[in-house]
């Protein structure tokens, strides 16, 4: 049978983290002999009882869960802290410590990464279910079209939601070989290299319950003019962060990957920042894209601006 490692960070968890460990321990992948897995924890400094909950959960399930003491590092360094220290195995999965995964995720994840590239990067993520605090279903007004996974796409935009994502050991390997120094988020992180170097399955079939509540590091809108505000707000917070984030990428794969076509173009991308007449080029040439038509046309006119 293959083997799994489920990788969660926490941080002042308490309230829901219970709900969320029952729901990994519950995964069926065993029942139907798709892998074997355990859970490896560390928490980033809980102040509210969070690890008396880990140690609780620890001691009941020896050979499943794993937890250990971390420093305050923030989520990005502490999942990619947790990804360098993971044992061996077959896949990796992401958790956070707030949601419900549904019964089938991992097996669903299994399945299909078993079709997938052996030899490259691979990568499945799939549509979260919104639900409140309590696990019910969230009604939305905001449209959401089936994702179109691609490099063009993640140069500018993130579509993997972490708390969703499982992966490949090749993927492991490549990331934790040179660690990024930056990047806006670490599943964003996992969308470049899939798409650049290997494969990505994006599942339009929800298999986790996403939960939504006040204290989300990040979260999804629900209604129109509170997403519009969202998106607004990360537009404005991320200026710089995109060509920042790819300096770091191609700084890390360009020496070994430069015949890349990925690579080149996300290279041309940077350099036309020196000039609107290259960046207005680039935008007809490039084919580069968010995955809502409304995003696509603000993101044309930051790019022609020279402001991201």
């Amino acid at each position: 049978m293959k083997t799994l490692q489920i990788l969660m960070s926490t941080y002042n968890g308490a309230e829901y983290i219970r709900e969320q460990l029952d729901s990994l321990l519950e995964q069926d992948c065993e029942k139907y002999a798709k892998a074997s897995f355990q859970i490896q924890i560390r928490d980033d400094g809980s102040v509210d009882g969070t690890q008396d909950i880990l140690e609780e959960y620890a001691v009941r399930y020896p050979e499943k869960l794993h937890w250990y003491q971390g420093e305050n590092v923030g989520v990005i360094r502490s999942f990619f802290e947790l990804l360098s220290r993971a044992d061996a195995a077959d896949y990796y999965a992401f958790s956070d410590q707030d949601d419900y995964w549904m019964p089938d995720k991992m097996t669903s994840a299994i399945e299909r990464l078993e079709t997938m590239t052996k030899e490259k990067p691979a990568l499945y993520c799939c549509r979260p279910k919104l639900v409140d605090q309590k696990l019910q279903p969230l009604t939305s007004e905001i449209e959401r079209p089936p994702m179109r996974p691609g490099f063009r796409n993640a140069m500018i935009e993130n579509i993997v939601t972490g708390c969703t994502a499982v992966f490949n050991r090749v993927m492991r390997d490549m990331i934790v070989e040179e660690l990024p120094q930056f990047t806006v988020m670490h599943d964003w992180w996992l969308y470049l290299t899939a798409v650049c170097f290997g494969e990505i399955y994006y599942d339009e079939m929800p298999h986790i319950c996403y939960r939504q509540h006040q204290g989300n590091v990040l979260g999804t809108k629900t209604k129109r003019m509170d997403e519009w505000k969202m998106r607004l707000k990360r537009f404005r917070g991320n200026r710089g962060n995109i060509s920042h984030q790819l300096e770091e990428f191609v700084r890390i794969f360009g020496q070994t990957e430069p015949d890349n076509e990925n690579i080149k173009l996300a290279v041309k991308f940077l350099e036309v920042r020196k000039s609107f007449f290259a960046r207005r080029r680039f935008l007809k040439e490039s084919r580069i894209y968010r995955q809502r038509p409304e995003d696509d046309r603000i993101f044309h006119i930051i790019l022609l601006l020279g402001d991201y």
